[in-house]
């Protein structure tokens, strides 16, 4: 019984030297050098409790071989406790380093889908900042020509009432052809009975006849109408319109020889074709 009581301190010491060995938060080097030394220590110490209790020799040899066989045991345990420490340790940084990792991955992808959506909106932006450009350019053009549509609306309304009044200026003209030119002049005073008195009534009346045509001219000048005689000038189809061809001798082929009506532009358009004849080539 004597000799027992120092074997139990021994196994409750080793015992207690596993279980500090398995608790020690330090690294795999730190928990194996204080394993090693508890178990160090607990060995010298329970060999001194023997050999200072035990009776005999032979009971001293006997109990310094259990307490070896104790120590080896304790040792192991130990060293079974710091490999253990061990593997909690590197468990501990693989699941740091996987939780670093799958945090880091979702950061980057969370970053990712942000620059993909920043640039789907920029752009979508692109596309409506063009899209307003081109409406107010459409905008632009619309209200120009609208303006213009208007401005040509007002410029060309009298072009019908244009149309009857040039026809009267011909009638007008054709009765002032019609008036020989000798009769177109007044003659001087004489006796009222006498020809000459006839000629100056002619003269007259082709005079008013002259005034009302002149009239009408300036009155269609004021709205944009003027009228044009091409006599002498290159034929053109445009503005034209040939009422008869005929060689001409000294003439130029193709210009005009003479105007039977003359043509009537209205702004920059033209309203009527001046009626001509032209000198055909002879050949």
């Amino acid at each position: 019984m004597h000799s027992a009581s120092p074997l139990r301190q021994a196994l409750r010491q080793a015992a207690v030297a596993r279980r500090a060995a398995l608790q020690v938060p330090a690294g795999p080097a730190t928990a194996h050098a204080s394993a090693s030394s508890s178990s160090y220590l607990l060995r010298n110490q329970a060999q001194r409790d023997l050999l200072a209790h035990a009776p005999a020799p032979g009971l001293r040899a006997s109990s310094s071989r259990c307490f070896s066989q104790c120590a080896r045991a304790a040792n192991k345990e130990a060293a079974e406790g710091s490999k253990q420490s061990e593997k909690a340790n590197e468990a501990a940084c693989d699941a740091k380093n996987v939780s670093e990792g799958t945090a880091s991955g979702e950061a980057h992808a969370e970053v990712e889908k942000l620059k993909t959506e920043l640039k789907e909106k920029d752009a979508r932006i692109k596309e409506l900042s063009d899209a307003v450009l081109y409406s107010k350019a459409d905008l632009q053009n619309l209200q120009r020509r609208s303006a213009e549509e208007k401005a040509a609306a007002g410029d060309y309304a009298i072009t019908r009432l244009a149309k009857d009044l040039t026809s009267s200026i011909d009638i007008l003209h054709l009765a002032l052809n019609s008036v020989p030119e000798g009769l177109r002049s007044v003659p001087a005073a004489g006796n009222s009975e006498s020809p000459e008195d006839s000629r100056k009534a002619i003269a007259e009346l082709y005079s008013g006849v002259d005034l009302t045509r002149k009239s009408l001219l300036e009155m269609l000048k004021m709205h944009g109408i003027t009228a044009f005689d091409p006599t002498g000038e290159k034929f053109n189809p445009q503005e034209h319109e040939a009422m008869y061809q005929a060689p001409v001798p000294g003439k130029e082929p193709g210009t005009v020889l003479e105007c039977n009506k003359v043509g009537f532009r209205i702004k920059n358009r033209l309203l009527r074709a001046a009626q001509v004849g032209v000198v055909q080539d002879s050949a």
